[in-house]
């Protein structure tokens, strides 16, 4: 099977105008959306739209419309003409566990029928209840030889109170085949102001690994909420940063309201 568990850390780093860095264990999962069917089927704590200890919902992710994870994003990329020989997509997630989850941010790997990735896209929530798609892209003039290129994107959607709208995102992906690294940076007038990692060593997502990392890591994935309020806690009792209200949504890929 492709789906795999990626077992590591997520770091932010804020670098203007105050420095604010943390660092916390994570384990998120590499799901290959064609086999989830699949999974329910083998892995007894894995359920596929229904309860289990583990479980991944269509409803979480995307619109409200009918279908699976692939079918809504693959109706999305049509919708805006972006519908080119998407083969098989690998969603990077945190699962629900016991029946919860909140997930920062979601991407996914559009591959090929040749397994070559083709498109990538940034699902990222907010503590507002709101959601909101990004497809960056890469700058066709860019050459970076063999490392990875980046891609890019402007700011539409407000994830931080102590950030404004300015801004452009530079995203890095490791490889789907790989230990997972993927890179965010946050930049205004060509400065980074704040940047964020996601690492994690990977393995297979079998049942004596899932049974192996709910004993052992049970509360990680009711974490993720409570330490984003305590680093803005921080941010405004201590760092004395600004405050910057949420404006109301205006673009068309800001999709749907979230239930908390």
């Amino acid at each position: 099977m492709n789906s795999k568990i990626f077992k590591g850390f997520v770091e932010h780093t804020r670098l203007h105008p105050v420095r604010h860095a943390f660092k916390y264990p994570l384990y998120v999962y590499g799901f290959d959306l064609d086999e989830l069917t699949h999974l329910d089927r083998e892995l007894p704590f894995f359920g596929y739209n229904r309860l289990r200890p583990v479980s991944l919902h269509d409803s979480d992710y995307l619109n409200e419309s009918r279908g699976s994870i692939k079918e809504k994003l693959l109706n999305l990329l049509n919708a805006d003409g972006l519908d080119d020989t998407v083969s098989s997509i690998i969603l990077i997630t945190s699962a629900r566990y016991l029946n919860y989850a909140f997930n920062p941010v979601n991407f996914y790997y559009c591959l090929n029928a040749g397994g070559d990735v083709i498109r990538m896209v940034a699902e990222v929530n907010n503590t507002f209840g709101e959601r909101h798609v990004y497809v960056p892209k890469q700058k066709p003039d860019q050459n970076n030889g063999n490392k990875p290129s980046p891609y890019y994107t402007t700011k539409a959607f407000h994830v931080s109170p102590f950030n404004d709208m300015a801004g452009e995102y530079e995203f890095l992906f490791s490889s789907p085949n790989e230990a997972l690294d993927i890179k965010i940076r946050l930049l205004k007038g060509g400065t980074e102001a704040f940047n964020a990692r996601l690492q994690g060593k990977q393995m297979p997502l079998t049942a004596a690994n899932l049974i192996k990392l709910i004993l052992r890591h049970p509360f990680v994935p009711h974490l993720t909420k409570p330490r984003i309020f305590m680093e803005a806690a921080r941010l405004y009792f201590q760092k004395h940063m600004a405050y910057h209200p949420k404006p109301e949504p205006v673009s068309p890929m800001t999709i749907k309201k979230v239930r908390s």
